[in-house]
């Protein structure tokens, strides 16, 4: 009764072990499905049988001593068990491998998708431009110079009124396209959401560019050593009376200490030239007069930059 149930497990095994030892040669991998189970079964089943024929003929009939018979079947448990735990580790990491392309493969998806909207939209531009050059020679042709520069103009002027979505500080729109590229890679999520322009900044812009990419690589980092679902950055502009708010959130591990975290040299992570991304940020923003704020807890760290209006 017991080798009824017994049976299949050990063809089990053998299926699943000749399976990962076949896949290393090109000719089992251009097999199809049908054809790998049935080799693989064909195979586990002659090993199987062979396997015990040889077990019984060397157990009861060429050893006689029932101590070194025990010895032998103990020996045979361990050496089966280490085998088991082989073919499961390689069935684990064949798995994990399979989920890792996967996972890949839709990050891959999503950025061709991107990349295919931006297409489209570039698209439309060049349909709104090629309508915009046929009435700008229609006016021509017809002696209508007056009336075509206005027409140039007014193009002019809305154009430069939608360069930027987010006011003057126009290089948002270039930190907001690299870093959505690079978080897509990594499976994080990465939104920006700005409600008002941004007008009379006096800070560079590149010291801008520094504080802002100093704290979202930081997130992308703290994300990048975690393993979960969801992961985002979030990049929110708003203001009121007094005040712009940049606010960046996002839902990595907790920081203990964000009083320190802006300290020369402390850093979170361990490595060499560490601890200097944030110091550098603190800096800048003093500059200018500008304040930082970090919170953190357990479900999300967040990091403030107030701006006043009016110095």
């Amino acid at each position: 009764m017991n080798n009824i149930y017994i049976l299949p497990v050990y063809i089990l095994l053998l299926f699943i072990g000749t399976s990962l030892l076949f896949n290393r040669y090109e000719f089992y991998r251009k097999l199809s499905l049908n054809k790998k189970s049935l080799l693989s079964f064909f195979v586990s089943f002659i090993t199987f049988l062979l396997f015990n024929i040889l077990y019984k003929h060397i157990l009861f009939e060429v050893i006689n001593d029932y101590f070194l018979r025990g010895i032998i079947k103990t020996s045979l448990s361990f050496v089966l068990i280490i085998i088991c735990i082989y073919i499961g580790n390689k069935f684990i990491k064949l798995v994990d491998d399979n989920i890792i392309k996967e996972k890949n493969l839709n990050a891959s998806n999503n950025k061709i998708e991107h990349k295919d909207n931006i297409i489209a939209k570039l698209r439309s531009q060049k349909h709104d431009y090629l309508k915009h050059l046929q009435v700008v020679y229609s006016l021509l042709n017809t002696g209508l110079t007056n009336d075509a520069k206005e027409y140039i103009t007014n193009i002019s002027n809305n154009f430069r009124s939608k360069t930027s979505r987010y006011g003057k500080v126009s290089y948002l729109d270039a930190i907001a396209s690299l870093k959505y590229e690079e978080c897509l890679m990594k499976n994080i999520t990465f939104d920006v959401y700005i409600q008002d322009f941004i007008d009379n900044l006096i800070i560079e812009p590149n010291e801008m560019s520094s504080v802002l990419l100093n704290i979202i690589d930081n997130a992308i980092d703290s994300l990048s050593t975690i393993s979960k679902d969801n992961k985002y950055i979030k990049l929110f502009v708003y203001e009121d009376e007094f005040q712009y708010v940049i606010s960046i959130k996002n839902n990595g591990p907790k920081i203990y200490n964000t009083d320190a975290i802006f300290l020369e040299g402390y850093s979170t992570k361990d490595g060499t030239d560490r601890g200097y991304g944030l110091y550098l940020v603190k800096n800048i923003l003093d500059k200018y007069g500008y304040y930082i704020f970090a919170n953190s807890d357990d479900f999300l760290t967040e990091f403030t930059i107030l701006i006043p209006k009016y110095n």
